[in-house]
């Protein structure tokens, strides 16, 4: 069994930090990952970190350009926190793209991300001299530089700091995602050892996890740091709770006040049911929810192949045998047809509970949702009802609408 393939569409609503943290957090070896403490996101492994740059491209403006502010500005960054010592440890600086179009990177930046050597970083740094300049070393600016990058040019290629602007140069790398980030952050996470049938739920839920705990950090104007032991933990708990052995977890939402109160109205007959023993509406309003919610789960669970009508016709059967029972104990316990109603409604409902499905226990609203259903047809005689004439009744009901 496999989910589905497309990026969950909750994915957007997560700033790039978050998504990015999550994406270095997956994985085999030991690392804390951090927000706004070396850079925008940083990797600490053994002795390694790995400062990154992240850039979220939603316009047409370019980050990869010959000339683009941001890619100088990094740079430019870059440079002061080697000077003041911030990066202690074996580094590497990434500038990370993502863009929701094609991007064409400039020479400038190409050269950089492959220059390896000082050699090679120091005959890329002439080229983009000539390239932004139209000039050697030494010579005469035949071309103008935007007052929005020249601080960063003049910075960068001022003879006191070639130094450091070449060890940058020789450090960095550029990643750039066109239009496939999402995607490659979902298809990394579920390679993890997780059930694929519940992956988009895994993943909305550790995202989550990820940008609380971020949340919580920086709105103390702190930076935010995540070990990837605390996010296999917390991984696996949220695993645990899914475990297909012990629960069938819920995939389906709670439905929206509207469309509850719509199925209210619809008038079906397992409301009809319900104020036939005089329920109060918030119950009434209750199992509409419920029997909404369950009709969802059971074609959610049905798509991912974790159950099918077989199991679902013994687990009705289960009800339907639960229902006879507690038909027997009100009649003896109550008197009166409306209390005998409530008693056997609300008896059902308390077992359905803990009611289960294949083996497995299920969502508190599913037994109550099945209880709707089997109350609900056949609409002329219905599998189970809560008045001790409740066939008879509903008859009733029926000529007297025509």
């Amino acid at each position: 069994m496999s989910d589905n393939t497309h990026v969950p569409d909750k994915l957007e609503g997560y700033m790039l930090q978050v998504r990015h943290a999550l994406y270095e957090l997956i994985s085999v070896d030991d690392r804390v990952v951090s927000i706004e403490a070396y850079d925008d996101v940083a990797v600490e492994k053994e002795d390694i970190l790995v400062a990154e740059q992240t850039k979220s491209v939603l316009s047409n403006n370019n980050p990869v350009t010959n000339r683009a502010e941001v890619f100088w500005k990094t740079i430019y960054n870059w440079c002061n926190y080697l000077n003041e010592g911030q990066f202690h440890q074996k580094i590497i600086l990434k500038y990370i793209v993502v863009s929701s179009h094609s991007l064409k990177a400039g020479s400038i930046p190409k050269s950089f991300a492959e220059a390896k050597t000082e050699i090679d970083a120091t005959k890329a740094m002439e080229d983009a001299r000539k390239s932004l300049f139209g000039k050697a070393e030494g010579g005469e600016n035949t071309r103008q530089i935007s007052q929005t990058i020249k601080p960063y040019i003049d910075y960068c290629f001022a003879p006191e700091n070639k130094k450091m602007v070449i060890k940058v140069i020789t450090l960095m790398e550029i990643d750039i995602h066109e239009d496939t980030y999402d995607q490659t952050l979902f298809d990394k996470f579920k390679r993890q050892p997780i059930p694929l049938e519940y992956a988009t739920e895994l993943f909305e839920s550790m995202l989550g996890w990820v940008n609380e705990r971020v949340h919580q950090q920086t709105k103390q104007n702190k930076p935010a740091y995540i070990s990837s032991k605390d996010y296999r933990v917390a991984l696996e708990q949220q695993i645990r709770s899914r475990d297909q052995k012990i629960i069938l977890s819920a995939v389906s939402v709670q439905p929206e006040v509207n469309q509850t109160t719509a199925e209210v109205e619809r008038h079906d007959t397992y409301i009809k049911q319900l104020e036939l023993i005089d329920v109060d509406e918030s119950y009434i309003f209750e199992a509409a929810s419920d029997f909404l919610r369950t009709r969802s789960e059971k074609t959610a669970w049905a798509k991912k192949g974790l159950i099918n009508g077989g199991s679902l016709t013994d687990y009705y059967d289960g009800l339907k045998r639960l229902w006879k029972d507690q038909k027997l104990l009100s009649s003896v316990f109550v008197n009166d047809d409306i209390g005998k109603g409530k008693y056997l409604y609300g008896q059902c409902l308390s077992n359905a509970i803990n009611h289960r499905l294949l083996g497995r226990d299920v969502p508190s609203f599913f037994g109550s949702g099945s209880l709707q259903a089997l109350a609900n047809e056949p609409s002329d005689r219905p599998t189970i009802g809560w008045h001790p004439r409740y066939i008879e009744l509903l008859k009733g009901d029926d000529e007297g609408d025509k």
